[in-house]
This record gives C-alpha cells, structure tokens and sequence, in this order.
C-alpha cells in the first residue's frame, strides 16, 4: 500500500545567484539581471534589486545564460533550454557532445561554445526558433581548447574566441573561416569584454593579470599585473610575480574572471576581480592602480557589469550575493549602494520566529545572522554586528574576521519586540552570549557573560546553549563548564546562577564543576546542552552532557527534581504550555519526560546516527526529530509510535516547524537555502496519512523544493516504488551547489522510478488505466465551461471569482459609490471623423442611418418598412430605429416589436430546446438534458461582467401595455426556468442565487402579480429552501460537535 508523504516539496529560500555569470537585459526604461541558482533562474530589477521573475526548474544545472527581451536561453548539459519569460518554448539538441561554457546572442542568432571536454571543441550557431537545425557549427583544431568568447564592436558576423593555451582566434560565423590567429600569452584565457575603444578589448588571464589588446594591429596595449587582487600587497598589486606564482602553483583565486568598462561622463575606469572577493579599479587613461574594494566578496567573483552611462558597477561572486557599487564621489571612489544576499555558507540553526511563523531566523557557516521571511523575499535581511566595514578598514583586516564565530543556539520572544532585544545567540568557542534587537535588526547593546567574581579564578568557558523567558524579562544562558545563569534582558544585569546542593553533586567532576567552592556545584558536571523555560516561568529544565536532566524552580533558582537520563544527551527540546520535554541521547533514541512530576512518558527508537534537529509542534501531538544517517522522522506523540520517516536526500543539520503547523523548515549539509515543506496533513489528505509500520524504515523518499513557490513542484514527489514525473530526471545528480549529495545507490533508484513509469503508460497505451485521463474535480461541461457536480447529490459551485457574483448583488451600491461628481459636459465640436447630417439644429446630428445603408451586401440593399419609415423622418430626426436580430418574428412564430440583445436571443434559443426536451422527459427541470440546453445562455454569463449582467436583467424588465409585454413575459419566464433546471441539478449554485438576487429585487412585485410566473417563483422557492436546509443541517451538526468538544475539561 503506498503511503503518502507527510510533508511536500513547496519552495526554497535563501538563493541569490551562484557561480555562473549573470546576463542583464534592457526592456524599455527598466534594466533587469538574471542570475543561475542550480537548476532554476531568477530575474531581478536592477532599480532596487527586487525579484520580479523564477524561471522554471530544468533537468540539470545551469552552466551559462543569455537574455533578450522576454526569451531567456540557459545551458544545461549539452543542450539549451528556450525559455519565453516563464515558460519553455524549446529546447535546442544536437549541436554539442559536452558541456556548454557560454551563450552569446547576437540579435536572431545564439552562439553556444562548447570546450568543458575533449570531445567538444566546437561553436554552434543557432537561429532562434530553429532547435534542431544548426545554423553552422565551427570545430577547432587540435590543441586550441576554448574557454570564452565574445563580438568585438563593429565587427560584423565576427566572433572572437580565447582558449586554455593563452591564444586568441578571429573567426567569421557566417562563412565558418577562421581570419586571424593572435599568439597569446601562454596561460588560459578566463575572461574576454570588449572596451569602450574601437577594436580593443579586454582579456583575463589565468596569472591574475588583465591585458587590453588592439586586436587590428595585434598589440598589447596595457597590461595590469595581478588585477584579480591576490594578497592585497602593494607590492602585489604593482608587480606580477605574486600572480604568476600563485597561477602556476595552481592556486584558483589568482585568475583574473571578471572585467568591465564605465562608459559615459566621468573617469574612465575598468573593474576586475578574481577568486579572493576583490574588485580592483584601473584608471586607464593614467594606467595605473585607482582604488580597491577590499571584502567586496566572500568567493569568487563571477561576473562584473557597468551599467550604460552611469557610475553603477554591479558585481556577483559565488558568495550567494549580489551589489551595486555607485562611484559618485569627486574623486570617483565607490560605495556600496544596494545588495541582496543569502548565506554564503550552509547554514546550520533555523528557527520560526512570532506566532504566525512568517518570518525565519538562521545562522550558518558563513558567521551570518539573517531574518528570512517566508512570504516577501524583500524582506529578508542579514542582521547587523555593528560598525564591521569601518573596523575592519582601520585596522586593516578581512570583515570576516572581526565577525561573531558560528550561531550554536538561539531564542527569540516577540512579547518584547518594541522595548528591548528579544533574541538571544550562542556562538562557537565565545564565552558570551549575545543578544539581538529584530526591531531594529542589529546587534543589542548588552553582551551576556558572567562575572569575573562568579569564576573564582577559572577562565569563561564558552557558551553552549541559550533560552529566553515567555515574558523577555530574562535570558538564560548555559557554558561547556556546567554553568546555568540568569541575565536580565532590558539591563544585561547578571541576576544569578543557578547551583546544586554540594551533598548533590557526583564526584569526578572536575574543576569546571566546583568553581563555587562554597558548597554549591555547578548545575552540570559537563557541558550544558539545552535549556527551556515553560510558559508561567516556574519551571526552567536543562539537561547536560553528563546524562542528568533537572528541572529548577526558576525564581528561588533551587533545584526541584532531576532525573537519570543513562546517556548523555545532545538535545532538548520543550513545548512550554504542556510542560513536555523531548531530548534526544547519543545513541540515537529520543525521550519525552513531564517536567512536572518529572517522569518519563515516552520513549523512540529509531535512528541510527547523531541526532541533529528535535522540535515538538505547537499542539503538542507530534515530535519531530532529523539525523546524520539521512532521515526525519515524525512521532505521534499520544499514540506513541512512528508517523512517517522521510529521507530528504541530504542530511537535515536544523528543522523547525511554523506555529500555525502549516509549512516545515530544514536545512541541509552542504546547501545554502532555507527549504520549506507544506504540510499535507492540512493542505492534502489527512486520510491518506498512516502510521509506518516500521519506525526504522524509509517509507517515503521525496526530493528537496526548489526555488519557485509552488509552481514547478508537479511531479518532484517521488517514492521508491517509482512514482513521479518526467520533470524529476537527473533532478539528484546535483545540488543547487554544484556538490553531489545522493549516494551511488539513487541512481539504482532513479532507473526503477524510470522504469516504473514506463510501465504505467504502456498499461495506459495497451488499453489499461488512461493516465492522461483528467481528474474529477478537473472536468468541464464542454459548453457553458461550468464545473461538472462530482456525485449528484452535490452542490457544485460555478468557481467564478467572488467578485464575479458578489457584486452582481451589490450593483447598486458600486453605482452609487461611482457617481460622477459633475454632470457630463457637451462637446465644443464633433470628432471630424463622425459624420453628420445638415440641418438648422445647435446640436450635431450624426448620419448612423446613412452608414447603416451604405453596405454593399445584397440583403442590405433591399429597403425594409422601418427603414422608409426612417428615411421618411428626416434629417431633423434623432430617432435611430435598430435592426432586430432574426427578423420580425420571434422563434415560436409570434409578433415582435422590440430589438433583442445576443443574450435575450440565445436565452429563447434555449428555452424552446428545453420545452422540448422537458416534454420528452417527462416534465423533469433537473434532468442533464434540460440543463444542457440552457449550457449557451450559462456560458454567456459567464463571460459577461457584472455590470453587462444587471443591464441585460434590467432591459427584460415587463411594461404593462405595450406591445412587447407578451414577449418580455415569456422572457422572464425562460430566465426562471434556467435558474430553476441549474438548482435541480445543483450547478453553479452561487451564481443562480446571485442572479435570482438582481431578478426578485428589480422585479419583485410584477413577478409575484403575473399567475404564470408565480408558480415558477413557488417552485424556486421549494428548491432553495431544500437545499439550504441541507447546508443548515449540516453545520447545526458541525457546530453541536465543536461546542460540545470546547465544553471537555482536560
């Protein structure tokens, strides 16, 4: 039996850009960038580096991209995926046998260069449209290995293409010749940017230099040693030597991989960067070295863009960030000017911060403190450590090394958001712990570290574990040498330790454990690994590595009971309203004490490795815990067993679970995003949902999200019996980091799940289950478009947007509400394009009649009654008589007087199909025949607005004594019997009521005085009563079990 997963990929955060250059792409007066992260692209708006697009999730990483207008062109392997703005449009196959190092596009035509491998020295040229048809395909010789290319200005059908032997070679596309070969310089060639000047341009060396070259006279005109910053030495900088050894010693961060020229007004300036995460700036008209920005990256930088005539360098590195650096200043010296950026390291420690879990707090490897939200990506933001740019340029040091060390822990209370800091960290090897403002997102002005009297001589050992108070009155914090003390939050003020009884302390525990001399021992004879408060602030629990757990009396800070744990424990986790605490020992088994009595209530098995992340969820029935060997598993706490294990396909290092219960949060080892997981229990089907039969089993293998919010998740869910998508192929071979993550095994995996589906369509090819066949709720009647009822006796909605049917109701205020101001105002003259007609009138008289007849058709030609007798009018005549639609008869033979709309005259069209369809079934209005002649009319409905709708109902409103009153009675009396065939057969049912609203509210009193349409309204009378006491019963029901279940004492 196949088990549903619990939790669903839903979407990633955290991921800025990664290692492949960026393209920028100009569409009207707006700029955008679009940037690789793994298998997926984004598209920022350069204005203020907002996300504007996510591009689908391919079937491998991305390794080069190329934009224009709405068409975005990424290579993934050995082909290129056609994307028109978020959707493919095509996939160009054929034209390589390897890896493609960079797309190059040049109006209708799209240059790819392979040269990853041997096998694939080549450049393909392709039309855009054509996938499967190269346009040309160039091979190089051997011993000409490419590396980058790019089109020198004014050089048409050119292509200048660099290689890893230094040399550089001039070929024409169109005619595939190859017009000049330049010797080189003996080291590969990184990067080539065409300048500013005719005919030269700049190439990046591998020994860290940046050399501009005339490529029409084949010389060198400049050459900048060590332009990728290696070092930071001014004897670096202003010689070569560094470089070139730190190439030839096979260093990376000596290469030179990213060059651009400023354009416009101002200094002519040229940017360069390498792998260390510097930019250096070249004054070229002078030559020489014009400034650096130091710590401008954590990696290598990737890509470096001037924007057209303004003083913006915009820069990229594989740190996950983004920058626009702005060089404003009277003496051009650049600062930063805007950023978006992730953790540019795996981060290790999240938590759901508030009570709504919109926002995400993380810490990573990278030494970062950032705030994710989960619903606007603008507003997730790392937290500030103070003034580190400006410390770090004093004292001529990298700004991360004057960084906190690694989060271990944290806690954050929202109570106190506004008054004081409300968040609290651990650090790695620091003996303080800090705390944090989110109001203000920066560091809090209070540093918590005991004081020098409470160490009795020991040095401070470091911090281990932190909790806050539910108040935010208080901050606890925990160190590797035992201690438990007391801070208060708003004044930092050491408010006390807390200590065991000297009789209660085990011997052998070292000098750590008796800094108080004086009878009282530390709380733990080792480090402590966790501590919680409960809800009232009675009770604090910590446990240690030392296998004891105590419960404290949080105001007299005495011991009030402890409990043996048989191993040492390396989490805690604790639901502060039921008083339940879950900590995870080093064998891998969990257990679930009340701290209360204390007493052990649960215990798990199942793991078999360290156990990484442990959260109970905020109703208290689940337990959820993550582990080294791969898995996370789900506990049911009251019926204590195993829900679901789940393998994530990389390790989870920290998981938390949202307040609302709705979305799951995880890290990964050796993944830079935040992933989010939906909830199925909530959003899918709880029935679906079975405890495991086995705990230590992996029931379900699903994959991680990707960045998209849901859209591209189709077909990403797949388990070991091979069910799943196309889209999921080669989606585990690699991570969004470039690192391979699943073992040898998945591929195994990856072939049964292939072959699997491969056998479930043949079963649907030879005449089995149709998998193509559409789901029930997905099926529509072919002619109105309404939802087809999944069961007869079920209500089906029309799924129209509310505001569709909900102001058909309230039409008259929206009038009311938009009422002009002024009355209309007459026209000083005529368009000159309206004709008139002459006569002594102020006022225009516009010729209609005059157009009307001027038609060419035969029929037209022929002049009816109403149209002598319009001729006969005059031109003083304003009276412009309309042509009725289908002649002067109606359809069952009558006299008509009156024009008719599309709709009145699809609605009779209707009702005379449905009279004889009704006589032939015997009288029955809800039979699938009777509504199926009314499918037109619905249709029409469907697709009119609100205001169409009241205007047509208002125009079938009945005038006693005229001509037309037998007409509009049969009219009313049709629009009844449609409303009335749609309730029997339970179909869009609320936009029937909202049309049975407009009709009894303009018409009510005629309705009720004509005898033929009485009975009609007595009949829809009957139906809506039937179905609203069916609705009533139902929630008379609900509402009786949820009062009685509320009214329960625990």
């Amino acid at each position: 039996m196949e088990v549903a997963p619990l939790f669903k990929p839903f979407r990633a955060l955290g991921y800025i850009t990664d290692n492949v250059p960026f393209a920028v792409n100009r569409l009207g007066k707006e700029t955008f960038v679009t940037v690789s992260v793994g298998k997926a692209w984004q598209v920022y708006n350069c204005a203020k580096l907002t996300l504007s697009l996510v591009g689908p999730q391919l079937s491998g990483d991305i390794r080069a991209l190329a934009c224009a207008n709405n068409l975005t062109f990424a290579a993934v392997g050995c082909d290129i995926v056609e994307c028109k703005r978020l959707h493919r449009s095509g996939v160009y196959r054929g034209g390589h046998a390897g890896h493609i190092r960079q797309l190059l596009l040049l109006g209708r035509l799209l240059l790819s260069l392979g040269g990853v491998s041997e096998k694939d020295r080549r450049l393909v040229v392709w039309e855009i449209g054509k996938y499967d048809d190269p346009l040309r395909v160039i091979e190089f010789c051997d011993g000409f290995q490419p590396s980058c290319m790019c089109h020198p200005d004014t050089y048409l059908n050119k292509v200048l293409v660099g290689s890893e032997g230094g040399e550089m070679q001039l070929w024409n596309w169109r005619t595939g010749d190859m017009l000049y070969g330049f010797k080189g310089w003996g080291v590969p060639i990184r990067t080539l940017v065409c300048s500013p000047a005719l005919d030269v341009v700049g190439v990046g060396l591998a020994d860290g230099r940046a050399v501009l070259h005339n490529l029409k006279f084949d010389e060198e005109v400049v050459s900048f040693a060590n332009a990728a910053g290696t070092g930071l030495a001014a004897e670096q900088l202003l010689g070569g030597g560094a470089g070139t050894a730190a190439a030839r010693g096979g260093v990376g961060g000596g290469a030179c991989t990213a060059l651009s020229f400023r354009t416009g007004a101002g200094l002519p300036l040229m940017a360069a960067g390498g792998g260390g995460g510097v930019v250096t700036v070249w004054h070229l008209e002078e030559r020489r070295l014009h400034t650096v920005i130091r710590d401008a990256h954590d990696g290598q930088l990737v890509s470096l863009h001037f924007f057209p005539g303004e003083p913006v360098l915009m820069s990229a590195a594989a740190d996950n960030a983004i920058k626009h650096w702005v060089f404003d200043s009277a003496d051009a010296m650049p600062r930063l000017l805007r950023f978006r950026a992730g953790h540019g390291a795996p981060p290790t420690l999240i938590r759901h911060y508030g009570e709504g879990g919109l926002r995400l707090l993380s810490g990573g490897c990278d030494r970062s403190f950032r705030v994710f939200s989960v619903h606007q990506d603008q507003q997730s933001r790392e937290l500030s450590q103070g003034h580190i740019a400006r410390k770090a340029k004093r004292s001529r040091v990298r700004q991360e090394d004057l960084k906190l060390e690694r989060v271990v822990d944290m806690d954050a209370c929202e109570v106190r958001e506004r008054d004081w800091a409300n968040v609290i960290t651990a650090h790695e090897g620091n003996p303080a712990a800090y705390s944090w403002r989110l109001m203000t997102f920066s560091r809090g002005e209070h540093v918590l570290e005991p004081p020098v009297g409470e160490l009795s001589g020991c040095p401070a050992a470091p911090v281990t574990s932190v909790a806050l108070s539910r108040c935010g009155n208080f901050g606890i914090v925990g160190s590797a040498s035992g201690r438990l003390d007391r801070y208060n939050m708003q004044s930092g003020i050491h408010r006390g330790a807390f200590y065991r009884p000297a009789a209660e302390a085990k011997a052998g525990g070292g000098p750590a454990a008796t800094q108080q001399g004086k009878g009282k021992r530390n709380a733990h004879n080792g480090a402590v690994v966790g501590c919680a408060v409960d809800g009232s602030n009675r009770r604090l629990v910590s446990v240690g590595f030392d296998g004891v757990l105590r419960v404290w009396d949080f105001r007299t800070q005495s011991l009030a009971a402890e409990v043996a744990l048989g191993s040492p424990a390396t989490r805690l986790a604790l639901h502060p309203v039921s008083g339940l605490a879950a900590v995870a020992l080093t064998d891998g088994s969990l257990r679930l004490y009340d701290i209360e009595v204390p007493r052990l209530v649960r215990r798990f098995r199942g793991h078999s490795d360290r156990v990484t992340g442990l959260h109970i969820s905020a109703d208290s029935r689940w337990l959820l815990s993550s582990s080294m060997d791969g898995t996370m598993s789900v506990w049911d706490i009251p019926a204590a067993q195993c829900l679901q294990v789940m393998k994530l396909g990389s390790p989870v290092t920290s998981l938390s679970l949202s307040p609302s219960l709705d979305l799951l949060a995880t890290t990964h080892v050796n993944r830079r995003g935040i992933y989010l997981w939906s909830n199925q229990a909530l959003f899918g089907d709880p029935a679906a949902i079975t405890h495991s039969t086995s705990a230590v089993s992996v029931t379900t293998r699903i994959t991680l999200p990707t960045i998209s919010d849901g859209r591209n998740t189709r077909g990403r869910c797949t388990t070991e019996e091979g069910d799943g998508a196309e889209d999921e192929v080669g989606a585990d071979q690699e991570d969004e980091d470039g690192i391979s993550s699943e073992e040898d095994g998945d591929a195994e995996m990856r072939d049964v799940a292939a072959g699997a589906r491969a056998a479930e369509t043949a079963d649907g090819r030879d005449g089995g289950t149709d998998v193509s066949r559409p789901k029930p709720y997905e099926l529509r009647d072919p002619v109105s478009g309404a939802p087809l009822p999944l069961a007869p006796e079920l209500v089906t909605l029309s799924l129209l947007p509310r505001s569709h049917w909900d102001s058909l109701t309230r039409i008259e205020v929206i009038k009311a509400r938009n009422k002009p101001l002024q009355p209309p105002k007459k026209p000083k003259a005529a368009p000159f394009f309206l004709p008139s007609l002459p006569g002594l009138s102020a006022n225009p008289i516009f010729g209609a009649a005059e157009v009307q007849g001027q038609s060419g058709d035969g029929e037209n030609q022929e002049a009816t009654d109403e149209d002598m007798e319009e001729a006969e009018a005059g031109p003083s005549s304003r009276v412009v008589r309309l042509k009725r639609r289908g002649g002067s008869r109606s359809v069952d033979g009558t006299a008509m007087s009156g024009p008719v709309s599309p709709f009145v005259h699809q609605l009779r069209l209707a009702a005379v199909a449905a009279e004889a369809a009704a006589v032939a079934n015997g009288g029955d209005c809800g039979s699938s025949s009777i509504v199926d002649c009314y499918g037109p009319v619905i249709s029409m409905l469907r697709k009119m607005t609100p205001t169409t709708i009241d205007r047509e109902l208002r125009a079938m409103q009945i005038l006693e004594g005229s001509s037309d009153e037998q007409s509009e009675i049969r009219d009313l009396a049709a629009l009844l019997d449609m409303i009335i065939a749609s309730l029997g057969a339970r179909r869009d049912f609320e936009l029937c009521q909202a049309l049975l609203n407009v009709v009894l509210t303009q018409q009510g009193d005629v309705l009720s005085s004509r005898p033929e349409l009485a009975t009609r309204l007595q009949r829809l009378r009957g139906l809506v009563a039937t179905s609203w006491q069916s609705l009533d019963s139902l929630m008379q029901h609900v509402r009786c079990m949820v009062g009685f279940l509320g009214n329960l004492q625990a």
